[in-house]
Parts: structure tokens; sequence; C-alpha cells
């Protein structure tokens, strides 16, 4: 989405070190990614130089670190970073990152929360800022909370390396309508490698471009509450190899859900250069594509939403499972869908809402979008409703959301039926297959792409929690309260795992201890503390355990 609000100055809690290990590797070591001022814990991180990180340490991301102009982070295969509340890895531009994962050894950046407890949200996420051109003035990310402007004028601009790194339950919500995307890319210029990513459970878009020439590729968007692919001030990347799968319980609680959504700018000018991004073998599975209904109240909405001047396009494609088909939705959009400098080709499209009769597109934002999407010479199916198991995609339906077979069967209208001749499609870096999606036919799901780096069970991943001197707890120290949000008074709930001192303290959005509710010897077991936010205003608050070799921070809203 875009969001171009007054600058949000705060910056959030910190957690103090945490470790953890995995099973199949040893860590050595634990440390904090970027350092942790116990008078000002909420103090950015600035780095600059070189700094390689091993993947013997175990990183926790607190705050915002910023890698500086001139500066280099590289983050070798099966490195792991645990994200606190808030924590935002931001490549400024001039600055590199080079993340180079492996198909057996992903880069992994994830919430620091214990398996089970996780959620969209718990860490800001991965932003990379460029100087490629862009159709903005000196813009900000999501509203100003990262600092600095990015965009310029070298469409080839580097920003380094970033390949097989999964990056999940990213989307830290600073305030309404500033989010942080799992991805965010801001006039990232196409010397920069991007592949093999998989953006995991995010609060906000899982992927979004703000301008700029990257090309990315095999890129996967699981569970994200917003957009899958949000494209907008004047992008014009190319991509091919792209798959997005939605959990049914998850949506943007303030918006719409939608597969792809795109926009020229926030208000529709011909400002240039234009959003241009061009999609190729795209699978978007949808909600209804592991479940046969939707929990009622929910956001979802359509497969693509292209607006405000956009000219993006999408060949050899297919997505199924969503509510609705294509909206077009403002007179300059639907004059390049006419004039043909917006394409849509082969495109394979299951929805099963009847906008009017018989039609699942939005309609009553074009009337004429059907007649456009069916003109035989374009070669795209499903205007009319059908069922996601009408496509023959995976071996049974509904598919299993975390383990999910997307590989079209036996009698698929994806197979054969790609087209490579178009105009927008003459450039080397797409690669001409037969089948339409993301997945070759021939070949099982395990012999995919995705096969080894991807993981769409996240929540249970074990990253098992030890403290910041190498000690083990004996049990795990949960952390929560309820309810939450809360008008005026919660309950604290946590369990100590040991004897000791114990410090639970509450904090503002500005990092002020507004309250500390306890501050001395504690026995092992469960606790219930009491919270009363009278004379305190609505707004984000944090609480922080702090106890002997372990920390904790939860977050509750107090909504007056």
């Amino acid at each position: 989405m875009i969001s171009m609000s007054k600058r949000l100055t705060a910056y959030l809690l910190g957690l103090m070190v945490a470790a953890a290990a995995l099973p199949a590797l040893a860590w050595v070591g634990t440390a904090d990614l970027g350092t942790i001022d116990p008078l000002d814990p909420l103090a950015p991180y600035h780095q600059t130089g070189v700094r390689t990180l091993s993947p013997d340490t175990l990183y926790t991301l607190h705050g915002l670190y910023y890698v500086t102009d001139g500066a280099v982070i590289n983050i070798p295969p099966a490195t792991v970073i645990l994200g606190t509340f808030g924590g935002t890895l931001v490549i400024q531009p001039g600055g590199q990152i080079f993340a180079t994962g492996t198909e057996t050894a992903p880069v992994v950046m994830t919430s620091n929360q214990p398996a089970g407890l996780r959620n969209p949200g718990d860490w800001g996420g991965v932003v990379i800022l460029g100087r490629a051109p862009v159709n903005q003035a000196n813009p900000l990310i999501e509203g100003g909370i990262i600092e600095g402007t990015f965009g310029g004028t070298d469409p080839h601009d580097s920003s380094g390396v970033f390949k097989y790194v999964r990056i999940e339950y990213p989307g830290y919500r600073f305030q309404l309508n500033n989010e942080i995307n799992g991805l965010t890319s801001g006039g990232v210029g196409d010397g920069t490698e991007v592949h093999h990513v998989q953006v995991s459970y995010s609060f906000d878009d899982s992927y979004e471009w703000f301008g700029g020439t990257v090309n990315p590729h095999h890129l996967v968007a699981f569970g994200g509450t917003d957009d899958e692919f949000d494209t907008d001030f004047g992008f014009q990347g190319k991509l091919q190899f792209v798959f997005g799968l939605r959990d049914p319980e998850m949506w943007d609680p303030n918006g719409s859900s939608n597969g792809f959504e795109s926009d020229n700018d926030g208000t529709g000018t011909l400002a240039a250069p234009r959003t241009f991004p061009i999609f190729s073998n795209v699978t978007l599975c949808g909600p209804l594509a592991t479940r046969d209904t939707l929990v009622t109240g929910n956001k979802f909405a359509t497969s693509a939403t292209l607006r405000r001047s956009t000219r993006t396009s999408v060949f050899n494609s297919v997505i199924a499972g969503y509510p609705k088909g294509m909206s077009i939705r403002d007179a300059e959009t639907q004059d390049d869908a006419w004039n043909d400098t917006l394409r849509v080709r082969n495109l394979s499209l299951q929805a099963i809402t009847e906008v009017s009769p018989g039609i699942v597109h939005e309609t009553n934002k074009w009337a004429d979008v059907a007649t456009w999407y069916d003109r035989a010479a374009y070669n795209n199916t499903g205007t009319a409703p059908r069922l996601f198991s009408d496509l023959l995609i995976g071996a049974s339906y509904p598919l299993n959301l975390n383990d999910p077979d997307a590989v079209p069967q036996a009698g698929s209208e994806l197979i054969g039926s790609a087209d490579f001749s178009d105009s927008y499609l003459q450039d080397p870096l797409f690669t001409p297959v037969s089948y339409r999606g993301a997945f070759d036919p021939a070949l099982p799901m395990s012999g995919q792409w995705t096969a080894g780096w991807t993981n769409f069970d996240p929540q249970n991943s074990n990253y098992a929690s030890v403290s910041a001197v190498g000690e083990v707890p004996s049990t795990l120290v949960n952390l929560r309260n309820h309810p939450n949000p809360f008008n005026p008074s919660t309950s604290i709930k946590f369990s100590v795992p040991r004897d000791g001192q114990v410090t639970l303290s509450v904090f503002d959005i500005r990092g002020r201890r507004v309250a500390t509710l306890a501050d001395g010897r504690m026995s092992a077991g469960d606790h219930d503390v009491h919270f009363d936010g009278t004379g305190l205003s609505s707004g984000t608050y944090f609480y922080r355990l702090v106890g002997e070799g372990y920390s904790r921070t939860g977050k509750m809203q107090m909504v007056k």
C-alpha cells in the first residue's frame, strides 16, 4: 500500500539478547545485530564499513538497523536473524547487502518468538533502497518511518545480492497504514540480484516495489495479510516464476487483500517513469485454494487490482481462489488496457463471486472489463465463475496449506498453453516454457524450484530459545496479556523458569517507562500481574520481562 503520512520519529523497544539452536547446526555464540544502549534502547544503529555475519552466531535484530551509504553487510548461508518488535534491516542508497543463502542452507530472518507463539508483525522486515529511477521527488518509505529518501538516475544501480532468503512474520505496524512490508524495495536498480526469496506471514504486503528496475525471479509469498505483490512509483522490473499462497485465516483488517495491486502513484498521475512491471509464470492460490468457504467478515477481494495509471502486465499465469477476478479501476488504466499498453495474455483465472450475472470481474469499476479480458487474441480464460478444482492444480483439492502441491495435473489447461511471442517478453531475462504458472507439470512438487529452501510451516520451526549467557531455561518463559486490546486494565501472565530476580516494566511507543509492575525476587512458576492504564492515552504499549539469563517483550493495545 502507498502511505505518505508525516514522519514517525519514535522507534521501538528492543529485547535483550536472545539465542537459539537448530538441530542441524551447533551455535557457538549469540549477538545483537545492532548495539543496545541501556539509556536509549530505541536509538537506531548505523553500520559503516564492511560487516560479515557468521552462521555460527545467532543474531537478534533490535530497532532500525541501517546499512549506510558505502557500507556492506555480508550474510552467508545458514545465518539466522531473529527480529524483535519493530526490528527492521534497512539498506540505504549506496549501501549493499550480500545475503547469499543456498538451496540447502538459506538465510533465515524470522520472529524471535518461540514456536507456537509467532504472529504476523512480530518484527519489521527488510527494506532495500537504491538510486534507480522513481516517479516521485525525494520519496519516503512508509511515511518517513525509515530515515532518508531513495531513487535516482541510475537504472543499473546495485544494492547487492539477496538470494535464497526466508523472511518470516514481518510487517510490524508502527501506526495505522504505516507497516513495513516483508520485503520492501525502493528505487532498487537492475544491478541488484534478487531471487529465491520467500516471505511468510507478513502483516502488510509480502512484497512491495516503489519504483526501480530490479528484476526478481523465483519468489514465494505465503500467508500475508495485505497484497501479495504490490507495485508503485514507476517500478519497471521483469519477474518470472512467482508463487503466492494465502492462509484463509489471514487478511488485512483495515483494507482489502488482493493478489496483485498496482498504482502509478497515490493519486493516479501520469508521472514518469510509469509503473510498468511485467510478470510471467505466476501461480497465485487465493484463500479458496485451501478451503471451500471463507470466514464471515473476511477482506479478501480481487485477483488483481490495477489502478491509478498503472501499466502492470501479466502473461502465462494462473490466479485462482480469490473471490473476484480483475479490477481495472480508473479511466487512465482502462485506456491503457484498451490501447494495449497494459497487457494480460494467456491468463487462467478462477474466481467464484458473481459481481454481475455470470461474470467474476469487477464490472462496477469498468463495465467493459470482460469484453477486454475475453478478446480472442489474448487467450485468457475464466470470466465465468468456476471451481478451483476445475483447473486441476495439485493432486487433490483443497491444497494442503503447510505442504502445498500446486503442480498442474494431467488434463489441466495450464499445460502447453503458454506463449512467449509477445513483444513484452522479448527479453533474455524471460525463460520460455510451455506451461502457464510457476511450476513445471513434468516434475513433482518435491522437484520444483521451491524444494529444499522454503518453509511452509514456520510456526513450528525449532528455534528453541536459550538465554544470553548460554543457559537453557528449564521451562519456556511464556509472556502474554489478556484482554488485548484492553480498556483500561489487563492481566499480564508469565512463567518464571527458576527462582530469582525479576523485573516487569511497561513502556510507551517512545520507549518511556510508564509503569514498573514487578521488581524483586520471584519463585519459579506461573505469575499473573495486573496493569491499570487509567491516566494513560490510547495506543501501543510494550511490557518487558527481565530475569536472570532471559528476557521477553510483549505488545498490547489500549483502546479507550
